[in-house]
C-alpha cells in the first residue's frame, strides 16, 4: 500500500526537483498532505451539513476549501518552477479553511481552532525554514488569530450550531487533526528514512569514487613505473645486443674476406638472431611510447614511388625464404604524401612481414594508389587466412590469431597492433578482410594528402628504423665518405687518420667501438672518465666526439655543455650515443647528431657523411683543417 502511495507522489514530483534531495523531500511532503488531507478532514463538511439546519453557503465554501487542495498537485506538476508561490498558496488557503470554520461555528470557543496547529509545521515542511518561510508562516497566523479577535471585540460570530450542540463536531475535528498530524508524521519518517538511505548511497558512491582514484592513481605509478621499467630494461637489453651484433658484423667481415663458408652461416644465424631480438625490442618500447603518449609525428614530404621501392627491394628477400612471388602494382602518378616516412615504411613492411610469414609456395601482393582522397596501399597473400573471431582481437597487444599459430610461426604479437596504432597517428586506419584457408588482404587507409604542419598528438620517433631510413637517405654518400683517410686521392696513412674521441662508461662497448673506428680508418681515442673528456678534447682536438648520454654522475648532457662552453671545443662535432633517439633534444642541446646502439659500421658511416654534407667536405678534410 506505502509502495503504491509512495509511485503516485513521486509521479507527481517535477523530473528536475528529483536530484535535489532536499528540495524532493520538501515536495514529497507538499503532495503526500495534499493527498490525503482532504480525504482526512471529510467527515467535518459531511457531519456539518446534516447537523446544521441552514447550511448554505458556509458548508459548501468550507467544503470547496478543503477539496480545493487537490487542485494543488495538478499545478505544481505543470509548473515546477512556480513551487514556492504554490506552497505558500496553500498555507494560506489551509489558514482560510480553518479560520473560516472558526468563525461560522464557535469563534474562539470553536473545536476547530485546534487545526490551526498543523499551519506552521506544514508550512516548514512544504518551505524549509529559512527566513523567508519563517515570516510568511508567523505573519499569516498573527493576521488569522488578530482577525478572530477583532471579531470577538467588535462584532459577533454566527450562532448556526449552539455550541452545547457541537460536542460531536469537537471529537470529530479533535479525531481527523490527530489522524493528519499521525499519518503525515508517519510520512514525514518514511521520506527521511528513504533520504537516508539515498545519502548512504551518495556516500557508499563518494567512498567507490575515492577507491577508483586511488586504484587510478595507483595503476598511474604502475604505469610509470613500467615505463621506466622499460627504459631501464631497454637499455640492460641493448648494451649486450650491442656487443653480439657488433662482433658479429667483425667476424662476419672478416669470415667473408677469408672464405670461411662454415663460419659465415654461422655468424649470420647469430646477427639474424640479434637483429630479431632488437626488433622486437624497439615494438615494445613503442607501443609503450604510444600508450604513454610520448610519441610525435615527424611529417614531411614523403615520394611514394622512392618510398615502394626501398620496401620493394627489402621484401623480396624476405617474401622468397618462403618460396613465395613479390607482385608490386602502384597506379599512376602516386606523388607525394605529407606523412612520417619512417612509420608509413614500418606499417608497410610488418603487414608484407606477417604475409611471407603465413603464406607459403603463395603470391603476395603490394598494390599502392589513390582512391577518393585517400591513399590505399593493400598487402593481400594467398596464406593460411584469418577466422572471423580471430580477426576481432588480432589488433591488439601481444595478441595473435592463436596459441597454435603463435607456436608454428612464432613472433610476439606487436606487429599489427603497432601497425594500426602508427596510421591511426597519421590519421588513418588499417582495415582486414580475411577467410580461413583463403588468405588476407589488410588495406592501409591515410588522407592523402595530410595537411601540412599537422602534428599528431601522440608519437616519438621509431628509433633503429628512423636510423635505418637516415642511412637509405645517405646511401650515396657513404660509398663516397666509406674510408675518410682516402681524400682527394690520398692513400691511406695511419698518421693522417682522424682522430675521434669516444665517451662511455661501459668498457665493452668502448672495446668494440675501437675496433669499428680503426676499421673505419680512424684513430679511436677512448675513455671511461666522462670528467676527463673536456681536457682531452682540449688537448687532442680530435674531428668528431661521440659521446653516451646516460653515464653515471657527471652524464652526456654534463659533458656536452662543458664542451660548447669552452671556445677550444666549441666547434668540435659531437654526435650523442643512446639507446634512444630524441634528435630534437640532441640538436637543442648543441649536438651535432645522435647514433643510435647498437653500433655498427654502417650508421657510423651515415654521421660522418651527414657531417660531411653540412660542411661541403669530407671528414677527413674537417680533421686536417
Amino acid at each position: 500500500m506505502l509502495t503504491t502511495f509512495q509511485k503516485v507522489v513521486n509521479w507527481f514530483i517535477p523530473d528536475h526537483l528529483q536530484s535535489d534531495l532536499h528540495k524532493r523531500k520538501r515536495v514529497q511532503m507538499f503532495i503526500g498532505s495534499h493527498l490525503l488531507g482532504p480525504l482526512i478532514a471529510t467527515p467535518i463538511p459531511l457531519m456539518l451539513w446534516f447537523a446544521d439546519p441552514q447550511p448554505m453557503p458556509h458548508v459548501l465554501i468550507l467544503a470547496l476549501s478543503i477539496y480545493g487542495f487537490w487542485p494543488f498537485l495538478a499545478l505544481v506538476k505543470r509548473f515546477p518552477g512556480a513551487y514556492t508561490q504554490l506552497a505558500m498558496g496553500s498555507v494560506l488557503n489551509l489558514t482560510f479553511c480553518i479560520l473560516w470554520a472558526t468563525y461560522n461555528y464557535g469563534g474562539t470557543s470553536s473545536p476547530f481552532l485546534v487545526w490551526l496547529v498543523l499551519t506552521p509545521l506544514l508550512g516548514f515542511m512544504y518551505l524549509g525554514s529559512t527566513w523567508t518561510a519563517r515570516i510568511f508562516v508567523l505573519l499569516q497566523i498573527a493576521v488569522g488569530i488578530a482577525t478572530l479577535y477583532a471579531v470577538h471585540l467588535y462584532g459577533t460570530f454566527p450562532n448556526h450550531i449552539a455550541v452545547e450542540n457541537m460536542v460531536v463536531a469537537g471529537v470529530l475535528s479533535a479525531l481527523g487533526s490527530s489522524i493528519y498530524v499521525f499519518v503525515i508524521a508517519a510520512y514525514y519518517s518514511t521520506v527521511v528514512d528513504s533520504q537516508s538511505e539515498l545519502i548512504k548511497e551518495v556516500d557508499r558512491h563518494q567512498s567507490t569514487l575515492k577507491a577508483l582514484t586511488s586504484a587510478k592513481d595507483e595503476a598511474e605509478r604502475a604505469n610509470g613505473a613500467k615505463s621506466e621499467f622499460l627504459a631501464k630494461m631497454s637499455h640492460e637489453l641493448r648494451t649486450p645486443l650491442n656487443a653480439v651484433l657488433g662482433y658479429s658484423e667483425i667476424l662476419l667481415e672478416d669470415a667473408e674476406l677469408d672464405g670461411r663458408g662454415e663460419q659465415i652461416a654461422d655468424l649470420q644465424k647469430i646477427s639474424a638472431a640479434g637483429k630479431h631480438l632488437l626488433a622486437m625490442v624497439n615494438d615494445i618500447l613503442d607501443i609503450s611510447k604510444i600508450e604513454a603518449g610520448k610519441m610525435a609525428l615527424h611529417l614531411d614530404d614523403v615520394d611514394l614511388d622512392q618510398l615502394i621501392d626501398e620496401v620493394e627491394s627489402t621484401a623480396r628477400p624476405m617474401a622468397a625464404k618462403n618460396t613465395n612471388s613479390l607482385r608490386v602494382e602502384r597506379g599512376a602518378d602516386l606523388g607525394m604524401i605529407h606523412a612520417d616516412a619512417t612509420k608509413l615504411r614500418q606499417a608497410i613492411f610488418n603487414l608484407l612481414s606477417n604475409a611471407s610469414k603465413f603464406t607459403q609456395n603463395g603470391q603476395i601482393t603490394l598494390d599502392v594508389r589513390r582512391a577518393e582522397g585517400n591513399l590505399q596501399i593493400v598487402v593481400a597473400d594467398t596464406g593460411i587466412g584469418i577466422s572471423e573471431d580471430q580477426q576481432k582481437v588480432l589488433f591488439s597487444n601481444f595478441t595473435q590469431a592463436n596459441a597454435k599459430i603463435a607456436a608454428v610461426y612464432g613472433g610476439t604479437g606487436l606487429g599489427l597492433s603497432l601497425s594500426q596504432n602508427l596510421c591511426r597517428l597519421m590519421g588513418g586506419r588499417i582495415e582486414l578482410e580475411s577467410k580461413l584457408g583463403e588468405g588476407s588482404r589488410f588495406t592501409i587507409l591515410l588522407p592523402a594528402p595530410l595537411p601540412a604542419g599537422v602534428i599528431a598528438p601522440t608519437v616519438q620517433r621509431s628509433v633503429d628504423d628512423d636510423e635505418a631510413a637516415f642511412i637509405a637517405e645517405q646511401d650515396a654518400e657513404l660509398e663516397e665518405h666509406a674510408s675518410p683517410a682516402v681524400a682527394g686521392g690520398e692513400t691511406a696513412n695511419p698518421k693522417r687518420r682522424p682522430r675521434v674521441l669516444i665517451v662511455d662508461d661501459d668498457r665493452d662497448f668502448l672495446e668494440l667501438a675501437e675496433r669499428l673506428f680503426i676499421r673505419e680508418d680512424y684513430t679511436p681515442i677512448c675513455t671511461d672518465a666522462p670528467q676527463s673528456a673536456l681536457q682531452i678534447a682540449r688537448t687532442v682536438k680530435p674531428a668528431a666526439i661521440f659521446l653516451d648520454i646516460m653515464m653515471p654522475g657527471f652524464d652526456g648532457w654534463d659533458v656536452l655543455a662543458a664542451l660548447r662552453a669552452d671556445p677550444v671545443t666549441a666547434d668540435i662535432p659531437v654526435f650523442m650515443i643512446s639507446i634512444l633517439s630524441d634528435r630534437g633534444r640532441v640538436l637543442a642541446a648543441g649536438a651535432n647528431g645522435i647514433v643510435v646502439k647498437p653500433l655498427d659500421s654502417g650508421k657510423l658511416r651515415a654521421a660522418f657523411a651527414a657531417l660531411a654534407s653540412t660542411r661541403g667536405r669530407s671528414p677527413a678534410k674537417a680533421a686536417n683543417a
